[in-house]
């Protein structure tokens, strides 16, 4: 079978994009088609990046996912067949493109909006989990980490603002809790040849005392569920007055 032209390919993945939702399904055939067509890596990156600027604030989190999912594939690839077989050249278009890019990507995902601050909770999620299997090195780490610094996410206070209705918000809290399940699926992946000791060892270099900035982000997760289980409350509750 004759390879797709790049002129196609990137029809196709804006498509793909245009068509994109939370839901982990179309996360993972997005991400597969991008996979299967690393050879055109730049060309479907310049696609992503197009398209996040077209984008409302609160849906570019799903392209954030969908780069995730890509980088989850080669991890799993990697995993499977050894740094040598994994590392092939066409899936390394991807890692290198995305390294490089990766910082300006993110921050187009939580830029300082209340849109933005709604994405912030679970960019960091994505962000923690690139940490643990060693994805990116340390200063990128750290510099994708900077964007996140000081923001706490929305409060209930915000989630009417970033423009998110009610049942998009609903929504959403179903395809994070998808997404946790596949997160708990996928957490025994480890990078190739990382020996178990490297992860506590990340945690203790990483790991800072106690302090209020920790109080702090407890706070913010705390008002973010609490305003979560009361969106569901009260979902159930106009249900239950409809019977």
């Amino acid at each position: 079978m004759d390879e797709m032209d790049p002129f196609e390919a990137r029809l196709l993945f804006g498509n793909m994009l245009d068509n994109l939702t939370g839901a982990q399904p179309t996360i993972d055939r997005v991400s597969g088609f991008a996979v299967k067509n690393s050879s055109m890596a730049d060309n479907l990156l310049d696609c992503i990046t197009e398209k996040l600027e077209k984008l409302a604030v609160p849906p570019r989190l799903n392209i954030l996912l969908v780069i995730d999912a890509i980088l989850l594939s080669i991890s799993r690839t990697s995993s499977r067949k050894g740094r040598a077989a994994g590392d092939s050249e066409e899936t390394q278009n991807w890692m290198d493109l995305i390294k490089k890019d990766i910082v300006q990507l993110v921050k187009e995902v939580v830029p300082e909006t209340p849109g933005g601050d709604g994405n912030v909770p679970q960019v960091r999620k994505v962000v923690a989990g690139w940490r643990r299997k060693s994805v990116f090195d340390k200063k990128i780490l750290g510099d994708v980490e900077k964007l996140l610094a000081n923001r706490a996410g929305a409060d209930t206070g915000t989630s009417t603002e970033s423009g998110m209705k009610h049942q998009e918000i609903l929504k959403r809290i179903e395809e994070d809790r998808e997404r946790h399940k596949r997160h708990k699926e996928d957490a025994w992946i480890r990078p190739p040849n990382d020996a178990p000791e490297n992860e506590l060892e990340s945690y203790w270099e990483t790991t800072s005392d106690f302090n209020d900035a920790d109080w702090f982000e407890i706070t913010a997760e705390n008002n973010e569920y609490r305003h979560e289980l009361d969106l569901v409350k009260t979902s159930l509750g106009l249900h239950e007055s409809l019977i």
